[in-house]
């Protein structure tokens, strides 16, 4: 009996234990869908609105809720509409000695740069990407800030045998960082 448990145990063995059972075909990373517009009937005896509560998923995927009071007189007639509409950022360019340029639009960076990224990680409080590129170069520190965009200030520093540029942002982002011929492309969700 003994053996036959060892037999089948083998037979339905992995050769790699870590690698996943599901491999998806497809890894195309779709856009996300924003909420644009809700209406709202009320039943007919509602007369004073007295708070909305929102229920979200954070970046986490911790359920949260945010509560706004109002204490306002409704006509249950008319609805109340919820909108909401994704802010749009114009382009932004941003040059750094004969290093980089920087392009921000939206939700995207673009490094434009031929020198090859070495390193890059992201850290807290507040949110900032760290990447480093190598190249001996000699330069001071500089830092620029940032206005109407979700980059608030981009900073870069001298060290030995690369630089380090370093984007702080408005929040807390999910990030994809892809390397390209001419730069890196930075997407932010």
């Amino acid at each position: 009996m003994r053996f036959f448990l060892i037999l089948i145990s083998f037979l339905f063995a992995r050769d790699n234990p870590f690698e996943p059972v599901i491999k998806p075909e497809n890894q195309i990373v779709k856009p996300p869908v924003y909420f644009q517009y809700k209406k709202v009937y009320f039943p007919n005896d509602a007369r004073i609105l007295k708070k909305v509560i929102f229920v979200y998923q954070n970046l986490n995927g911790e359920i949260e809720k945010k509560e706004v009071l109002i204490n306002k007189n409704i006509d249950f007639h008319k609805p109340v509409i919820l909108k909401h509409t994704a802010k749009e950022f114009g382009l932004i360019r941003m040059n750094f000695f004969d290093l980089f340029v920087m392009y921000i639009k939206n939700h995207t960076i673009f490094i434009k740069t031929k020198d090859a990224l070495i390193r890059k990680m992201f850290l807290l409080n507040p949110f900032r990407l760290v990447l480093d590129f190598r190249r001996d170069a000699d330069f001071l520190t500089i830092s620029k800030i940032v206005k109407n965009s979700i980059v608030k200030k981009v900073s870069v520093g001298n060290h030995n045998g690369y630089y380090r540029v370093v984007i702080y942002f408005d929040a807390k982002y999910v990030f994809n960082i892809k390397e390209l011929n001419n730069g890196v492309k930075i997407e932010l969700r």
